[in-house]
């Protein structure tokens, strides 16, 4: 489809600068600026929260990259640190006196306490394999296979103990005691343990950690415990889902799967390390005997997918957001999130829920629900191999997904009206040459595909898909009115939203292809709120979107205000 020339002119440019407002960032405590937090590109693992006199928290940013934030979650500093994060190296950072100290794989490092932005860590002689996530009078506990040893941030070490196995988590504990966990159990290992009180015990959870006088330990479904001096629950499960002792309803979260550490602030206040990194604030309730999640810290790396059900709630991650929320809001009713790479977009049902295809624990699974509630599963759908994108099909006698890889090709299924799978539907292919396709949505009679920097239209009919539109560029000689080579696009009602990766903007387009509204400054990448840094995944419904801003690692929340 060309569209007629000069239609860009009839729209005055104040007007389509102003009709799309911004309404607000999800996923990003810094939110804007020299704040904004910011991972690196790879994943990793947390590494636990350090708390230091100043009020500032530590934690690994992503593979190589360490983050300091203040408390309200902006980012205070960066630095590079060495390459790692494997959960199973279980990389731990600590207060050692005025120093940090760093395990990374199996070697150790500190950065003053006091370090300006980008200053690296210096290294230190010993190997480790575990190191204690506190430390007493300048000393670590420290473990290497069978071999626990005192470290300290000079390097120096202290001999505790050869152990019968290797210690899976090293810990100082109630009277300065140095306790080891192999197995699922605890037993105190330094030579002042007094007579029958060197255990063993049940482990409180996987990093069994001695703070604020009790034991405390994490284990997966957001879940963590707490334990008294003796080793009994005191209550158990404090936060999460896995099985224990608990004292009513305890919400979790999965970003705090198998939770990396903990810090007192004081207060009641505490800050667990999740698993990639991202920071919670936690409330202790003593009435309660449980914690309550009050602030998300850190970013969005990656999104793969992004919905708005019927209510405007966001899904992100296997997990909502209201579209009142805010940077620092935690993610409600969240889910295991797929394996990676994640998710093949995401689609909104005439009922107001959502689905989202992936791979869950390697099996091919849909998810499926509405923001009020956990989103629900089924497994071993007919998922294509390399699936990246889908979208409902129109003109069905029942709900039908299309599922496709980048070049087009997939499979259909059929779901019920809440998402969940109910047989397959046969294979399918959006012909066209197509080799690159980031996105498909749904409007009206047709499915969209972005591919190559190009909106191209089918149409379901007899032998499959008919191609019946393809433009990149609306009616002006202008190079302002001409895609660049990537886009994501999404759709809802009336409404087309495209995200214009390389050129750093929002547009919003009416259903036969006239421009609306956009939204950024076009090729000039920005990271206050009136800018983007390479947005692309997007959700659409109603009048309202919400773009992942991929170079300012947040989620932009936008609203078309015309007529």
């Amino acid at each position: 489809m060309r569209l007629p020339l000069l239609l860009i002119a009839l729209i005055p440019a104040a007007a389509a600068e102003t009709s799309l407002r911004h309404r607000g960032v999800l996923g990003n405590s810094g939110e804007q600026g020299t704040t904004l937090v910011r991972f690196a590109e790879k994943n990793a693992s947390g590494m636990g929260v350090a708390y230091d006199a100043q009020g500032s928290l530590w934690d690994r940013g992503g593979d190589g990259r360490l983050n300091r934030y203040a408390v309200d979650g902006r980012l205070i500093a960066s630095y590079e640190i060495p390459p790692g994060g494997s959960a199973h190296d279980k990389d731990t950072l600590v207060i050692c006196g005025e120093q940090l100290l760093m395990k990374v794989g199996k070697s150790l490092h500190v950065l003053p306490l006091d370090a300006q932005a980008a200053t690296h860590p210096t290294a230190l002689a010993p190997e480790v394999t575990r190191i204690s996530p506190n430390s007493q009078d300048g000393w670590v506990a420290a473990a290497r296979g069978r071999e626990a040893f005192l470290v300290n941030a000079a390097g120096e070490t202290k001999p505790v103990e050869v152990l019968e196995s290797d210690t899976s988590d090293i810990a100082i504990g109630p009277d300065n005691g140095i306790f080891a966990k192999t197995g699922d159990t605890m037993q105190r290992i330094d030579s002042f343990a007094p007579e029958g009180q060197r255990g063993p015990w049940p482990a409180p959870g996987d990093r069994p950690q001695w703070l604020a006088e009790r034991w405390y330990g994490s284990a997966w479904h957001g879940t963590l415990r707490r334990f008294g001096a003796d080793f009994l629950p005191d209550p158990g499960v404090v936060l999460g889902g896995a099985s224990g002792a608990f004292i009513g309803y305890v919400p979790g979260n999965h970003e705090l799967n198998d939770a990396r550490g903990l810090a007192d602030l004081g207060g009641n206040l505490f800050a667990a390390s999740g698993a990639e990194g991202v920071m919670h604030l936690l409330e202790w309730s003593p009435v309660e005997s449980r914690f309550t999640i009050l602030r998300r810290i850190g970013a969005v790396p990656r999104c793969g997918a992004l919905a708005m059900d019927g209510e405007d709630r966001v899904w992100f991650h296997s997990g909502f957001w209201e579209w009142s929320d805010g940077p620092d809001t935690p993610l409600r009713h969240s889910v295991p999130p797929p394996d990676a790479p994640g998710f093949a977009g995401a689609a909104t049902l005439p009922g107001g829920g959502i689905v989202a295809p992936g791979i869950r624990w390697k099996k091919p699974a849909l998810y499926y629900g509405k923001g009020d509630g956990p989103a629900g599963l089924s497994e071993d759908i007919p998922l294509p191999e390399n699936a990246v994108a889908c979208a409902l099909v129109p003109d069905q006698e029942r709900l039908t997904l299309l599922v496709t890889d980048a070049q087009g090709k997939g499979r259909m299924m059929h779901i019920a009206g809440e998402g969940k799978f109910e047989g397959d539907a046969g294979a399918a292919e959006l012909p066209g040459g197509l080799s690159a396709i980031t996105s498909l949505a749904t409007q009206g009679k047709a499915i969209l595909a972005a591919d190559k920097g190009e909106v191209i239209g089918f149409r379901t009919g007899q032998g499959g898909f008919k191609e019946t539109s393809r433009w990149k560029d609306w009616g002006s000689e202008d190079t302002a009115s001409r895609f660049g080579e990537v886009i994501h696009l999404a759709a809802s009602e009336d409404l087309l939203w495209v995200a214009d990766t390389l050129r750093h903007r929002v547009l919003c387009f009416d259903a036969a292809g006239k421009l609306l509204a956009s939204f950024g400054t076009t090729d000039r990448a920005g990271e206050d709120l009136a800018r983007l840094n390479r947005p692309t995944t997007l959700a659409a419904r109603g009048k309202r979107a919400v773009v992942f801003d991929s170079g300012n690692q947040r989620l932009v929340k936008l609203e078309f205000s015309g007529e």
